[in-house]
Order: structure tokens, then sequence, then C-alpha cells
């Protein structure tokens, strides 16, 4: 957050500065072009004004030369064209080392001039023998001075309002003296011929109508105080005034006694040459002051421009420190009340799932005395209140849904125990004909098989009751058993003991409070392989550091790696499952059950791919859950293998349902082996033992009574067993087609299954 406000301010930062920028570029540029304009007009304004004037005397007395070419006319023309060349010169350094490349501004006008000048060579060449037309030749001066003046008009459009309307009188000075000039060649061409032909004096009423338009509306009217009074001078004087004369009997010549036109008044024109000279100086002493004039201000004022560009920025620069420094102290202050809300919302966050947790196991918690009300200061206090209006919305919502869950668990707890007792009346009647001395062999193996389906719901109901945490299995005994009979009893448990190989080694005994809960792990691992594999499942014990772990190994369709992972992971999960994860299981609910009761007896449940491509779940017993010796009443060998109830009372003929709805079985047990010091031995005891041979080996006790043996055949009448009348099971014919969909559907569920599932899962 801190990084986007610097962004932030960083853009806002850059925004000023592209402000100042563009608001001081254009006027720094425009400085800029005044100064150089004003440097190109230095140079090359007034370095062209001696050009300007030598090419208007030139041209006046080349006209004079070509109309009379006397010695005296070809000397005064030599004498100019060297002082017309001296204004070249001068006006050449335009292109010298004194006006950069950069300062060159209207530089085309320039070229157009030197573009002229190229074939004032030629001109003079043809004046000299006398072989161009005198027209022509006076008209290639005169657009030698008209693109000089378009230069000084170029010059006169600079990037300023008032400079530009300065620029209006000099330009049209210099567009009157050249009109002045043109009326002073014609005089002098129409003296030397003698007459002035019509097309001359059309000529100069228009250079002298040109010449009064410029005085009259473009230069007395636009000169400053200082020049208009110079010019009021040159046209209140006695010289200005002979030429006005001299000028009107031009246009209006009066005629001889023959009717002839005169080129003007003889008087007048006498009068001409001394009048238009000290004109002439005067109106070439004014443009160069106006030139002057208007170069000096244009300097002064890129000066002034500059000045106030650089207080500007200068203004604005400051501004933008004292902003930036504002926005610094802002992002300063915002960042640290927004590590304050985190700081409250990470709390908040850590401490909501304790909250829940204790709502979930039946504390009472208050919401406003676990997320106090923020002081509400400025705008981040009331996001801080809605914060905390948001986290105590979720501890009531958490309370609401725990008193659900709470009400459901009473639910099933209830339903538990009531299906607990009819499946425990159930078992009962099916001990009560197993025990039935007239029961046919065929009858009691179907009663058996009977009995194992009920007891697998028996089974399924009790994880219904231990995830419904109604069922504690710490009650059921008050002694220790040792992890043989343990292996034996979870052996029971499953519907093929006669598959489970025990080869357990150990002679740790788990304590009376855990018993039932390593015997119900084991037996579940035990169902798991026993149920996706036709092969043995093998059992075997290894000391560990922490306690001692048992490897329930089977050869069945295995599992994929990420399923493995997913499993060990939900194994490691101790606390009461949802609901939701529950019904996502489809009643496998194995999983949950194994976790929950590992969580209450120190037991680590973890699976791993075995060497036959099964499944290996290693169920390590802490040692806090163990016993190294016991020394009861009894040795572990003469205790029943199997009991799921206390052993305080012995099972009575119709016994009733233990504590939490738990039942006693009712299966035959699996007696632990006698005690032998051949480990081979031992091992083929309890294999047999598994497999079903019912016969029970004395007890270790010398002096103790011997159990009684049964024998085939002994709880028949003796009238039926001796007359050899036995009743022999019908063994179904091949062609029964419940015998034939039964394997047939074995089968498919084999073929079908290409991974190994864990019930865990």
């Amino acid at each position: 957050m801190r990084t986007r406000l610097f962004v932030l301010a960083f853009v806002a930062i850059a925004a000023l500065l592209g402000l100042v920028i563009t608001n001081a570029v254009p006027a720094w540029d425009q400085q800029r072009n005044l100064r150089n304009d004003s440097t190109t007009g230095r140079l090359g304004g007034e370095a062209s004004l001696p050009l300007f004037v030598g090419a208007q005397a030139e041209r006046k007395l080349t006209a004079a030369y070509l109309a009379d070419p006397t010695s005296a006319a070809r000397k005064a023309l030599q004498e100019q064209r060297t002082k017309t060349d001296a204004g070249l010169a001068s006006f050449r350094e335009l292109s010298g080392t004194k006006l950069q490349t950069d300062q060159r501004h209207r530089w085309e006008y320039v070229e157009a001039v030197y573009d002229q000048l190229k074939n004032l060579p030629k001109v003079r060449g043809q004046v000299d023998a006398r072989t161009g037309v005198p027209g022509e030749i006076t008209g290639y001066y005169t657009s030698l001075v008209n693109r000089m003046i378009a230069f000084y008009q170029a010059l006169s459009a600079m990037d300023d309002g008032p400079l530009t309307l300065e620029t209006r009188p000099l330009v049209a000075l210099f567009y009157a003296a050249d009109a002045l000039a043109q009326q002073d060649m014609l005089i002098t061409q129409a003296r030397n011929a003698g007459t002035m032909t019509a097309a001359h004096r059309i000529a100069f009423a228009e250079a002298y109508g040109t010449q009064q338009v410029m005085y009259e509306r473009w230069i007395a009217p636009y000169l400053p105080a200082s020049e208009k009074t110079l010019y009021d001078k040159i046209a209140s004087s006695t010289a200005w005034g002979r030429l006005q004369a001299a000028q009107r009997s031009v246009i209006t010549p009066p005629t001889d006694g023959l009717g002839k036109e005169k080129i003007g008044d003889p008087a007048a024109l006498a009068r001409w040459d001394g009048a238009y000279e000290q004109v002439s100086g005067q109106i070439a002493n004014l443009n160069l002051q106006r030139t002057q004039g208007l170069l000096a201000h244009g300097f002064q004022r890129a000066d002034e421009i500059r000045t106030q560009v650089l207080i500007q920025g200068a203004v604005l620069l400051a501004a933008i420190l004292a902003i930036a420094g504002l926005i610094v102290w802002l992002i300063r202050s915002i960042s640290s009340r927004l590590r304050q809300l985190r700081a409250q919302t990470q709390d908040g966050a850590h401490r909501l799932p304790d909250v829940v947790n204790r709502l979930r196991r039946g504390e009472p918690v208050d919401a406003e005395a676990e997320f106090p009300d923020p002081p509400r200061d400025d705008e981040f206090g009331h996001v801080a209140a809605a914060l905390v209006g948001a986290q105590r919305t979720a501890v009531r919502q958490a309370a609401a849904q725990a008193a659900d869950r709470r009400g459901v668990g009473a639910f099933m707890s209830a339903a538990t125990e009531r299906t607990l007792g009819h499946i425990g009346q159930g078992l009962g009647h099916l001990e009560q004909m197993m025990n039935r001395q007239d029961v046919h062999p065929s009858l009691l193996e179907e009663l058996v098989r009977i009995d194992g389906s009920v007891t697998a719901a028996r089974r399924h109901q009790e994880h219904v009751g231990v995830l419904a945490g109604t069922i504690d299995h710490r009650a059921f005994y008050t002694e220790p058993k040792s992890l043989l009979d343990i292996v034996n009893d979870a052996a029971v448990e499953t519907a093929s003991a006669e598959r489970v190989d025990n080869q357990v080694t150990d002679t740790l005994y788990v304590s009376p409070e855990h018993v039932a809960g390593v015997v119900k792990v084991v037996a579940a691992l035990l169902d798991n392989g026993l149920g996706k594999s036709n092969a043995p499942v093998v059992v075997r014990s290894r000391t560990a550091m922490r306690g001692v772990a048992l490897e329930v190994e089977d050869a069945g369709f295995g599992m994929a790696q990420d399923a493995i992972e997913a499993a060990n992971k939900a194994l490691t999960h101790h606390d009461p499952a949802t609901f939701e994860a529950m019904a996502g299981r489809k009643g496998r609910l194995g999983l949950f059950v194994v976790a929950r009761l590992a969580g209450r007896h120190h037991l680590h449940v973890s699976l791993r791919p075995s060497p036959y491509h099964g499944i290996t779940a290693i169920v390590l017993i802490e040692a806090a859950a163990l016993m190294r010796d016991y020394h009861g009443g009894a040795t572990p060998q003469q205790r029943p293998a199997m009991t799921t109830g206390p052993l305080t009372h012995p099972p009575a003929q119709n016994p009733a349902p233990g504590p939490g709805g738990q039942l006693p079985r009712r299966r035959p047990p699996v007696p632990a082996p006698s005690p032998s010091t051949d480990p081979a031995a031992a091992h083929a005891e309890r294999q047999r033992l598994l497999h079903g041979e019912q016969s029970f080996p004395a007890a270790t006790d010398p002096h103790a009574a011997r159990l009684p043996q049964r024998r085939k055949g002994e709880h028949i009448p003796a009238a039926l067993r001796d007359s050899g009348q036995l009743p022999q099971p019908q063994a179904p014919a091949p062609s029964d087609p419940h015998q034939v969909a039964s394997q047939w559907g074995a089968f498919q569920d084999s073929a079908q299954q290409p991974q190994y599932q864990h019930p865990t899962q």
C-alpha cells in the first residue's frame, strides 16, 4: 500500500512538473526565438543596410549611364559599384562565423538574396557592354531591393505581439525609401535622355503613391514617440517640401511652346538633387534608428521573458517541493494508520480461529469482549470499526453453527445408541441360536455369516458414534492388553480373520484406557487390506524410539501417490471433521474415525506403498499409551483374547449394550497362544488359532485346572450321533443361477477396482 501511495505521489509530482514544463517550454522557446531573431536582425539587418542603399544608388547611376554613356557617368558608376561591393561584403557576414547555425532564422530569405546576387556580375557586364535592355537591367536592381525588403519583413514577424506591431513602420520605411529612390532614378534617367516616357511617368506616379501611402498609413501612426518626432522633422523640412514640389511637377508636367510635356518644372527639378540627398540621408538614418531600436527592444523582451520563465519555474518548483513534502507527510500518516489497521486485522485473523474452536468445544464466548470497539477518530477508525463488526458477525455465526453442530451431534448420539441397542438385541438372538445343541453345522455357518454382517453394521454405527463424540473407548477396559492379543482381537473384528498373519513379536502392553481405541484402528486397517485382496494381510511389530509400531501390509491394488499423500494429510488432522467433509466420502468414515481415535489414544497412522504394490499402514503407538510390564491377577495369556466390554462382569446369556451403546462380541474368541521359546512354533500356533482350529492350550500355571476340550459332534444328541444320520448340507448345483450370479458378481467387483481404496480415506 505504501508503495502504491508513493507511486501516486510520484505521479502527482510528475504531473506538476509536466505542468511547469508545459508552461515554461513555450515561453523559453519564445525568448530564444526572440533572441535569435534579434541576433539575426542585428548581424543581418544592420549589415544589409549598406547593400540596400548601395543597390538603390547603383540602380540610379546604371540607368543614367544607359541613358547617356559619358565618361563622367561611367566614373560615377564605378565608384558606386565599389561602395555596393563593400555593402555586399558586409551582408555576407551572415554566412560567416559571427552567425551560428542555430541563429540563422528566416534563412531562406537570405538565400533568396544570395541567389539574386549571383546574377550581379552578369548584369554589370551587360551594362558595360550596353547590350542589355535598360528596363530589365533596372528591374534586376529593383528585384534585388525587393528581396531584401522581404527579408526585413520576415525578420519583423517576431514571436511577440508588441514587437510585431513595432516592426510595421520599419518595413514601411524600407518600402517608402525604395519608392523615393525609384523616383530619383526615373528623374535622373529622364534628364540624361532629355525626356520621360509615358511608362516611366506612370512608374514615377506609382512610386510616389507608394511613398505617400507608406508614410501616411503605415509609418507615421506606428512610430515610437522619439522616432515620430524625427519623422515629423523630416516631413516639415524645406528639403521635403522641395521634393514634394518636384514630384508633383513630374506627375503633372508643364508643356513647352509646342505643347510637348516637359520632364517637370525645371526650377523644381533643379532643386531635386540637393533635396533628395538630404532627405534620403535623413530617411536612412531613421531606418537605422528604427532597426536598432527594434533589435534592442527584441533583446529586452527576450530578457524579460527569460526572467519571467525563471521566476515562474522557481516559484513552481518551490510549490512542488512544498506539495511533495505535504504528500510525504500524508503518506507517512496514512501508512502509519494503515499499519495499525493491518495489525488490528491480523490480530483478529489470528484470534478468530481460536475463538471458533472454543465455540466448537462448547465454551462460552463474548463477541464484544473478544473484539472490542476501536476509536473512531478518522476514516480509518470507521474502517476498523467495520472490520470489528464483521469479526463479531463471524463469531456470532460460528456460535450459531456450533450450537447447531452440538444439536446434530446430540441427535446422532441418541440415534446411535438406539440403533446399537437394536443391533445388540439381534446379536444376542444370533448367539442364542448358535449356542443351541440342535443347530445343524450348515445352519451354524450361515448364522456366523449373518453375525459377521450384523457386526459390520455395528462397527459402522460405532464409527458414527465416535465421530459424534458419544462413544469413549477409554472406559471399555480395566486391564492392559498385549500387542499380540490386540492384533488377534482386531482380526476377529474383521470378516476374514483366518487371512490375518499375526507376526507380532514385541511383548509390550497397551494401557487399559487405550486398548479399545487401538483395536478399532488396527481392525479398520485390517478390514481394508482384507477387503481389497485375496492374499493374507501380514501384521508385524517394530520397536521405535518413541514407542512401538505395528505394520499392516497387504498385497492389494495399492493407491496413487497423490492419494497416499492426501490420506496421510487427513490422518494427521485429529480435530472433529466437518459434516461437509464426511458427506463427501459417501459413507466411508474410516479415515475420519482412525484420525479421531489416533488423536485420542496417542497414535500416529501413516500409509506408504508396500513392496507388493499394495499398501503398508504403520500405526505408531507412543510410549504414553504403552506399559512395559504387567503384574495383574492373571497373566496376559490367561485373559480372553478378545473382550470389548469391561472385564469385571462376565458375559451374560443376553448381554445388554455397554457404555455408549457398545456391545460385547458374540463371535467365538480366538484364544492367545501358549508361550513358547521357539518363535517359529509360536507363529505357527497363532496361525492355527486364527484359521479356526478351536482347541485351547493348557494354562501356563501347572496347578491350574485344564480347560475342557471340545470335540466334534459332542453337541449333537447321542441318538443322532450314534445312528450316523447326521444331516449333510446340500451342495448347490453347478447350474444354480444364484451361485453363478454370486461368483460373477465377485469377479466383476475385483476386475472393476483398478486402484486400492482405503476405507480410511
